[in-house]
C-alpha cells in the first residue's frame, strides 16, 4: 500500500474508534446519570480527618462497667438493694458505694464540717494536709485566701497543678498537688455546718450525706443534692454545742469499731485539759498550736524536738490518722471505707424495715374496735331479725287473706287475667319486707360508721355518685344518628340473657354493684324479673286451654246433633257439658296449685334473704375492725427488700472470710 494511502487509512480507522458507540455502552451511558442524579454522593473533605472521638459506639451509652471480678457478687447484691430496697434506703449512698465497688483503689470521701466561718475549717484542712519538710506551697495560701460569700462547698482533690473550677453551681473545686491526697486518694468536702439540711434525718445520716443547695429558681428558693461520704469530720464550736455531739460520736462506728464520724472541738488548752473526763470521746484539738507546730519545723529542722512536742499536744495527730484510716489498698480485698459504708447502708434498710413494721402493727392495733360495740350492734342485728321474721309472717297472712289475693281466684281468670302481674308485683312492692328493708339500711350506716366494714367491702346500700350521671354516647333529640353498624344488626351472644335459676345476687348485679351481703330490696327485683311473668304467662296458658277445650268440645256436640238425627239435644249438650267440666276443672287445679306455690315461694325466699343477711352483717360485725389489713403487695415488696439486703450481708461476710 502506498505511503499517502496508508496514511488515510489509519487515520480514518482512528476516527471511526473515537466516534462508533454501541447500542448497549449507549443505554448504560444513559442510565447512569440518572442513577447519579438521584443519590448524590457525599463529599468529605480531604482537610478533615476522621477523629475517633467523635464516633459513638453503640454500646457506649449503657455500657457494662469493669468490676474487678472479687467484687462482682456484692456490687449485683447492692445493685439489687438499689432496686428492690431504695424506699428504706440512701439512694446516692448506694451510688457511692457502686462506685466505690468499681475499682480496688476507689476515692475516698471525706466531709469536714464546720461552723458559719469556713476560715477556721480551712485551717484544719490545711494542718492536716501540710508537709512539714517542705515550705509553705501555693496551694495553702490559696486555701486560706478563698472567699465563702457565695455559701458554696469546697471540693478538694489532687492536681499536679494548683486550679480552681468555679463553674459548677454546687461546689467549687480546688485541685492542689497534696502528697496525702494522693497517696491515699483522698477527696475532702469543706462544708459549713449551718448548710446541713435537716429534712433527711438526724444523727450519723445528716452528717454522712451532706446536703449541696443550690436555687432552682428566681424567687430565690434553694433545692437541696444530697453529696454522699466515707467519712465526715464535725468541728465544734466551742464547749456549748460538744453535749448535743456526744450521743452522734457513740452511734457514728460501725460493727468493726471503726469511726466513720468523729467530733472535734478546738478550745484553750487549760479547759480542754480540765474537762478530759466528760469529754473523753470528743477528740479535743488547739488548731494554733499546730499551726506553730508545723511554722517552727519550717524554720529549722533543729526545732524537730520542739515540733514533735507541740504537735501532740495539738491533738492534730489522731484525727491526722482517722483521716488516713481504711484507705490501705490490697489486692482483691475490699477497702474498709467502702466495706463500712455496706455496712452502715444494710443496717440503716434493716432499721428502715423494722420501724414500717412496727409502725403497720402499731396501726393496725389502733384500728381495732372494742367488744362493746360488737356486742351492742349484734343485738341490734337479733332484734332486727326478729322483727323482720314477724312482719314476714304477719305482712303475708294478711295479704293472702285480703281482696286483691280473692280476686285471683280460678273462676275469676276470664275478666281479671290481665291484673295478674300487677296484683302480684304490687304485693311485692308493698307488703313484702319493707320495714326489714329499710331497718337493714340503718343497722348498716350504723355498722360502717363504727368502722367494722372492711376497706374492700362497701356499703351495698349506698347510693353510687355515678347512678345519675348521663350517658356520655346519648344523643339529643334533633341531632343526626350515627352511621349503623354490623354489630347492630347482627345480635350479640356474649351476654346470654339470664335463666330462671340464676342466682338472685347475679340477676340483681344487672342492676346494682354485685356485693357479697345480699340486699331485701335486691330479691325483691329478683323476684318481680322471674316469679311474676311465669304466673302472667301460666294465666293466659290455663286460660286459653280451658276456652279451646270448651269450643272443641261444644263444637263435637253440636257436629253430632246435626250429622246423626237420632241423636238428642241433651245427648248432644252432654258431650259439651263433660268438656267444660273437664276444662274448668283442670283450670281450677292448675291455677290453684301454682297460687299455693307462689305462696311457698314468697315465704321461703323470704326466710332465706333474712337469714343471709342476718349472717353476712353479723360475719361484718364479727371480723370487721380487727384492724386495717395490709396489702398483700406492701409485704411482699418489703419481705423482697430484707431479702436483698440479707444477700448484701452475705457477701460481705464471704469477703470477710
Amino acid at each position: 500500500m502506498p505511503p499517502i494511502a496508508a496514511n488515510i487509512y489509519l487515520i480514518s480507522c482512528l476516527w471511526l474508534k473515537s466516534v462508533y458507540v454501541c447500542p448497549s455502552c449507549c443505554l448504560r451511558n444513559a442510565i447512569n446519570p440518572l442513577r447519579k442524579a438521584k443519590r448524590p454522593a457525599r463529599r468529605v473533605p480531604v482537610s478533615a480527618p476522621r477523629r475517633a472521638s467523635t464516633i459513638a459506639s453503640v454500646t457506649a451509652v449503657n455500657a457494662k462497667k469493669d468490676v474487678p471480678h472479687a467484687f462482682h457478687p456484692l456490687y449485683e447484691a447492692l445493685a439489687a438493694v438499689q432496686r428492690e430496697a431504695a424506699v428504706y434506703s440512701n439512694l446516692s449512698q448506694i451510688q457511692l458505694a457502686l462506685r466505690g465497688l468499681e475499682s480496688e483503689n476507689a476515692i475516698t470521701r471525706i466531709a469536714v464540717l464546720g461552723g458559719p466561718d469556713g476560715t477556721k475549717t480551712r485551717r484544719l484542712v490545711k494542718a492536716l494536709l501540710a508537709d512539714p519538710l517542705l515550705p509553705e506551697q501555693e496551694w495553702e495560701k490559696h486555701l486560706l485566701s478563698l472567699d465563702d460569700s457565695d455559701g458554696r462547698a469546697l471540693l478538694l482533690r489532687y492536681g499536679e497543678q494548683l486550679a480552681i473550677d468555679r463553674s459548677h453551681p454546687l461546689v467549687r473545686t480546688l485541685s492542689l498537688p497534696s502528697l496525702t491526697l494522693q497517696t491515699h486518694n483522698l477527696e475532702i468536702l469543706v462544708q459549713a455546718a449551718s448548710s446541713q439540711t435537716e429534712d433527711e434525718g438526724s444523727g450519723i445520716q445528716m452528717y454522712l450525706t451532706p446536703g449541696l443547695e443550690t436555687p432552682s429558681s428566681a424567687t430565690g428558693r434553694f433545692s437541696t443534692v444530697m453529696y454522699p461520704v466515707h467519712k465526715a469530720l464535725v468541728i465544734a464550736q466551742g464547749l456549748d454545742t460538744v453535749r448535743p455531739l456526744l450521743a452522734l460520736e457513740s452511734t457514728g462506728k460501725s460493727g468493726g469499731g471503726e469511726e466513720m464520724i468523729t467530733v472535734a472541738v478546738d478550745s484553750p488548752w487549760d479547759k480542754l485539759s480540765s474537762a478530759e473526763s466528760p469529754l473523753r470521746p470528743i477528740n479535743p484539738i488547739n488548731l494554733q498550736r499546730a499551726e506553730e507546730a508545723i511554722t517552727t519545723f519550717r524554720q529549722s529542722l533543729d526545732n524537730s524536738f520542739n515540733y514533735e512536742h507541740a504537735w501532740f499536744e495539738s491533738g492534730l495527730p489522731k484525727l491526722s490518722t482517722w483521716l488516713t484510716e481504711g484507705t490501705e489498698v490490697l489486692p482483691s480485698i475490699l477497702k474498709p471505707t467502702v466495706r463500712r459504708l455496706i455496712e452502715t447502708l444494710a443496717a440503716n434498710a434493716e432499721q428502715a424495715l423494722e420501724q414500717e413494721e412496727s409502725a403497720q402493727l402499731q396501726k393496725q392495733a389502733s384500728s381495732v374496735i372494742p367488744t362493746s360495740t360488737r356486742d351492742t350492734l349484734n343485738l341490734y342485728l337479733a332484734n332486727w331479725a326478729e322483727t323482720a321474721h314477724t312482719e314476714l309472717r304477719d305482712g303475708l297472712d294478711i295479704v293472702f287473706n285480703g281482696k286483691k289475693w280473692r280476686k285471683m281466684v280460678w273462676w275469676k281468670l276470664f275478666w281479671r287475667v290481665d291484673d295478674v302481674s300487677y296484683i302480684l308485683s304490687d304485693t311485692l312492692r308493698q307488703s313484702w319486707l319493707l320495714d326489714a328493708d329499710r331497718g337493714i339500711i340503718y343497722l348498716a350506716g350504723r355498722i360502717e360508721q363504727a368502722g367494722l366494714l372492711p376497706s374492700r367491702l362497701t356499703n351495698p346500700y349506698q347510693v353510687s355518685s355515678t347512678a345519675t350521671r348521663p350517658d356520655p354516647g346519648a344523643r339529643s333529640f334533633g341531632t343526626i344518628p350515627p352511621p349503623p353498624r354490623l354489630s347492630d344488626l347482627i345480635p350479640s351472644t356474649a351476654s346470654p340473657a339470664p335463666s330462671r335459676t340464676t342466682h338472685p345476687l347475679s340477676l340483681a348485679g344487672e342492676h346494682t354493684p354485685t356485693h357479697p351481703i345480699p340486699s331485701i330490696s335486691h330479691m325483691r327485683l329478683y323476684l318481680l324479673t322471674t316469679a311474676v311473668p311465669p304466673m302472667q304467662s301460666l294465666a293466659n296458658r290455663l286460660l286459653m286451654h280451658c276456652l279451646s277445650t270448651t269450643f272443641l268440645t261444644s263444637s263435637l256436640s253440636a257436629l253430632l246433633y246435626v250429622s246423626i238425627s237420632t241423636t238428642s239435644i241433651y245427648e248432644a249438650g252432654g258431650i259439651a257439658a263433660v268438656g267444660a267440666v273437664i276444662a274448668l276443672r283442670r283450670l281450677q287445679k292448675r291455677w290453684e296449685a301454682a297460687r299455693e306455690r307462689w305462696v311457698v315461694l314468697l315465704r321461703e325466699e323470704g326466710r332465706r334473704v333474712l337469714r343471709r343477711v342476718e349472717d353476712g352483717w353479723r360475719g361484718v360485725v364479727r371480723d370487721g375492725g380487727m384492724g386495717d389489713v395490709e396489702d398483700e403487695g406492701e409485704r411482699e415488696g418489703r419481705e423482697k427488700a430484707r431479702r436483698v439486703v440479707r444477700e448484701v450481708r452475705e457477701r460481705l461476710d464471704e469477703m470477710a472470710r
